[in-house]
């Protein structure tokens, strides 16, 4: 028993995940106010970081005493050589500047202001590894550092849109991560956690990471009011969990998130994944059956028309399959592979008036499918195998 061919599971992914992540480019949040600014003027961003590095720098003692409440340093000559790197700073004179804080860093290692304060001077040097790195020492001295962690967070963004304008998915999908990864992320910069794992769930998925792309939507959607404040985002992460799980073929844990997406208010921006969405619930419950007819015909009873019976009691009792291919079909009439599915599951289940007629649709709607010789090939197999089924009753009957 052939049916006409297999499922073009990546065709469709790709469809799917291209229509998405044309979606999240378009309604992604800001992630706040401070970072607005240099995703829009690129060429701006190093005059900005150098005026950001001299403010923070000049006056940080004042600053850090007064907001940041951090330990003094117990040196007086880290203090010197601290005011020292200040007017270098304010000469311009970086290397010099990062001399004396690579000093200091020396004399008092859990001194967190020069790990912030050479960390800013490292990101206008663009050396940004070593910049990350001394921002996460000043967060570790300091957990409660706030200056540190939006300089950190800031940091991040920075390095991730030079990532994705220079098509380097890997490091933007880090620097997502390390934003979702915070502790307390979500009390401290909920927009920021927002962005980033909602951003990070496209990324993981786009290089086929589906379990991390699991990770980030679930902790988008775990973030307090998410479905309220965010509906669409919301419902798309639903449905980007449901896929990624499907591409994991995993239908247990994939249907849930599908149904959920399905259920759930409908507009004109999750209106196009709709059909998607019932069609992959489709594809997921006809798993089960696939396994049952393999088995069946692995067994090899002798009488072909005790398994043609097995599998046609197997595929009749499928019931989440006709009726979401049903309607892929309806919300999307162009969904070819959905043809192609339907009329195998009525084949499937001897049905072959409907099978026939599923399949003459097909080649009508697609008459141009590089498979349209295949469409046709099938429809007359599914004539004789009708014949051959009526055939084996008859003499079944008459013994």
């Amino acid at each position: 028993m052939q049916t006409a061919g297999d499922f073009n599971t990546n065709k469709l992914f790709f469809i799917a995940l291209r229509c998405i992540i044309q979606f999240a480019v378009r309604t992604q949040p800001e992630p706040s106010v401070w970072t607005e600014k240099f995703d829009r003027k690129e060429k701006n961003m190093k005059k900005k970081l150098i005026r950001l590095a001299l403010s923070l720098c000049l006056g940080l003692t004042l600053t850090l005493g007064a907001v940041e409440k951090l330990a003094k340093p117990q040196s007086k000559d880290v203090l010197k050589k601290m005011e020292k790197a200040e007017k270098a700073i304010k000469n311009k004179d970086y290397d010099a500047a990062l001399a004396l804080y690579n000093e200091v860093i020396l004399l008092e290692p859990g001194y967190a202001p020069v790990y912030f304060t050479s960390a800013q001077l490292l990101r206008v040097k663009e050396v940004y590894d070593l910049a990350l790195a001394r921002y996460e020492k000043a967060l570790e001295i300091s957990p409660d550092f706030t200056l540190a962690l939006n300089e950190y967070i800031r940091t991040l963004l920075i390095l991730n849109q030079k990532a994705i304008a220079g098509h380097d998915l890997k490091n933007a999908g880090m620097y997502y991560e390390k934003i979702v990864n915070l502790k307390n992320i979500e009390i401290s910069h909920p927009k920021e956690l927002q962005y980033a794992a909602n951003q990070l769930g496209y990324n993981a998925y786009n290089q086929q990471d589906f379990k991390k792309s699991i990770m980030a939507f679930q902790r988008f959607l775990a973030i307090p009011e998410i479905e309220k404040n965010e509906a669409n985002n919301s419902a798309l992460a639903a449905y980007m969990i449901g896929l990624n799980y499907s591409r994991l073929d995993q239908p247990e844990q994939a249907n849930p998130y599908l149904e959920k997406f399905i259920s759930g208010p409908q507009n004109e921006t999750t209106m196009p994944w709709l059909p998607l969405s019932y069609y992959m619930l489709a594809k997921n419950n006809s798993l089960p059956l696939t396994k049952q007819i393999a088995q069946i015909k692995a067994e090899k009873s002798g009488d072909p028309l005790v398994m043609f019976d097995l599998i046609a009691t197997a595929a009749k009792a499928s019931t989440g399959i006709q009726p979401n291919l049903a309607k892929a079909i309806e919300l999307k009439p162009d969904l070819e592979d959905a043809f192609i599915d339907l009329g195998n599951y009525f084949f499937y289940c001897q049905d072959f008036d409907n099978s026939l007629k599923t399949y003459n649709d097909l080649i009508t709607k697609f008459p141009t499918s590089p498979s349209i010789i295949t469409y046709k090939s099938f429809m007359q197999n599914i004539e004789k195998e009708r014949e051959a089924i009526k055939t084996l009753r008859t003499k079944k009957k008459a013994k």
